[in-house]
């Protein structure tokens, strides 16, 4: 009898972790006869289950709990709400189809809280660049400010959620603010520096505590695609250095998507200067400013810039360029640029006098020695 009790025991509790389920369940307001749809987010969004909501609103879905954190979302009519998962918990929603995404209420799990308010946080900072790039598009007076507000909102945002991370690295949150996107662009970048540290400590954490998970895989493998690009970049090339080289020809795309090409640009002016640069450095300020009173004293006798920006971030290079006069184009490859390994650059800024008629006349590295080099040739 107790061997049968005991066979019993074991057998319902093998069924039980079998059946570790988690439940989300609530009412949505004013949304009699809308669908409401929940949906895995590994990978591409798919549907795993949806109810039609009666005049009551209320709601329950019930699901296999994931092995583990892993996320998902509410959507109804086009607006969603993200939440994570990594147990068998019970998650309580609360909110009205007038406003779904925004306001409502999700209890249950502190993840979600975090979640809420780094999706709060990336909507905050998407509207600032929005709101620049509108300015920037209409010519209005306003774009030095708006490009201020929107160069401190994003450091802002950093710093918040590299607070955030830091209080746990191996969190679905943590996890969670790494593939953050505004406009399709990624807002921590592991091929810039300064971002990879946030990446690999979230990549850290999750191979510590989830080491078979398939987010860990991921945040490794960017993480050390990264360090090998990087790597490959510095990687000794042939040297530009001998006078009158022939140019190695480039087509990059301007802030207003246009192609801009080198070779165009040599051909119409009697020299050029190729510059490769990045924004998001601390040097960037003074060496613009540098710039741009050579560009103005020798413009008009025939120089033009060509400056590559090798900055991983879009919308960061967008914010910074924008006022500049001469042609700016980003690399999207950034460090792995093959248009600076072409050129051998191995440290920025690094630029080169092109000559029209004699090509590449003068690399530089030391930027007093742009003006007498631009000088000797105008």
């Amino acid at each position: 009898m107790r061997k049968w009790i005991f066979l019993c025991a074991i057998a319902v509790a093998a069924t039980s972790c079998d059946n570790r389920r988690f439940t989300i369940e609530g009412r949505v307001a004013d949304a009699e006869g809308e669908v409401l749809y929940l949906e895995s987010l590994a990978g591409q969004p798919a549907i795993i289950d949806s109810v039609e909501l009666d005049k009551n609103g209320a709601f329950t879905f019930k699901q296999e709990a994931p092995q583990y954190p892993e996320f998902y979302q509410l959507r109804l009519n086009g607006a969603v709400v993200h939440f994570a998962v990594d147990s068998t918990e019970t998650l309580n929603f609360t909110g009205s189809a007038k406003d779904f995404s925004r306001s409502y209420e999700l209890t249950g799990s502190d993840e979600c809280a975090k979640m809420r308010i780094v999706a709060e946080e990336s909507a905050r900072l998407k509207s600032r660049i929005n709101e620049l790039n509108q300015a920037l598009a209409s010519n209005s007076s306003q774009i030095e400010e708006l490009r201020t507000q929107a160069v401190e909102s994003l450091a802002e945002y950093k710093e918040k959620m590299l607070n955030l991370v830091l209080e746990n690295p191996s969190s679905a949150a943590a996890y969670y603010i790494v593939f953050q996107e505004i406009n399709g662009d990624k807002i921590f970048d592991p091929y810039d520096a300064g971002d990879r540290k946030l990446i690999a400590a979230v990549a850290t954490g999750f191979n510590a505590i989830y080491p078979d998970s398939p987010r860990t895989k991921q945040l490794n493998d960017m993480t050390l695609a990264a360090i090998a690009a990087e790597r490959a970049a510095q990687r000794e090339l042939p040297e530009i250095e001998a006078e009158t080289a022939s140019i190695l020809d480039i087509e990059l795309y301007d802030l207003r998507g246009r192609k801009q090409t080198l070779s165009h640009l040599v051909a119409a002016n009697k020299v050029v200067l190729l510059d490769f640069t990045a924004y998001q450095t601390d040097y960037s300020p003074v060496y613009n400013m540098k710039l741009a009173e050579l560009y103005k004293k020798y413009r008009a006798k025939g120089l033009e810039i060509y400056q590559i920006s090798l900055d991983a971030g879009e919308q960061s290079w967008k914010v910074a360029a924008d006022n500049l006069p001469w042609v700016c184009v980003r690399d999207p490859q950034s460090l792995r640029s093959r248009n600076a390994s072409m050129y051998n650059v191995t440290q920025l800024p690094t630029c080169f006098v092109i000559d029209k008629n004699d090509g590449i006349v003068k690399r530089i590295e030391n930027p007093d020695e742009i003006e007498p080099a631009i000088r000797a040739r105008l």
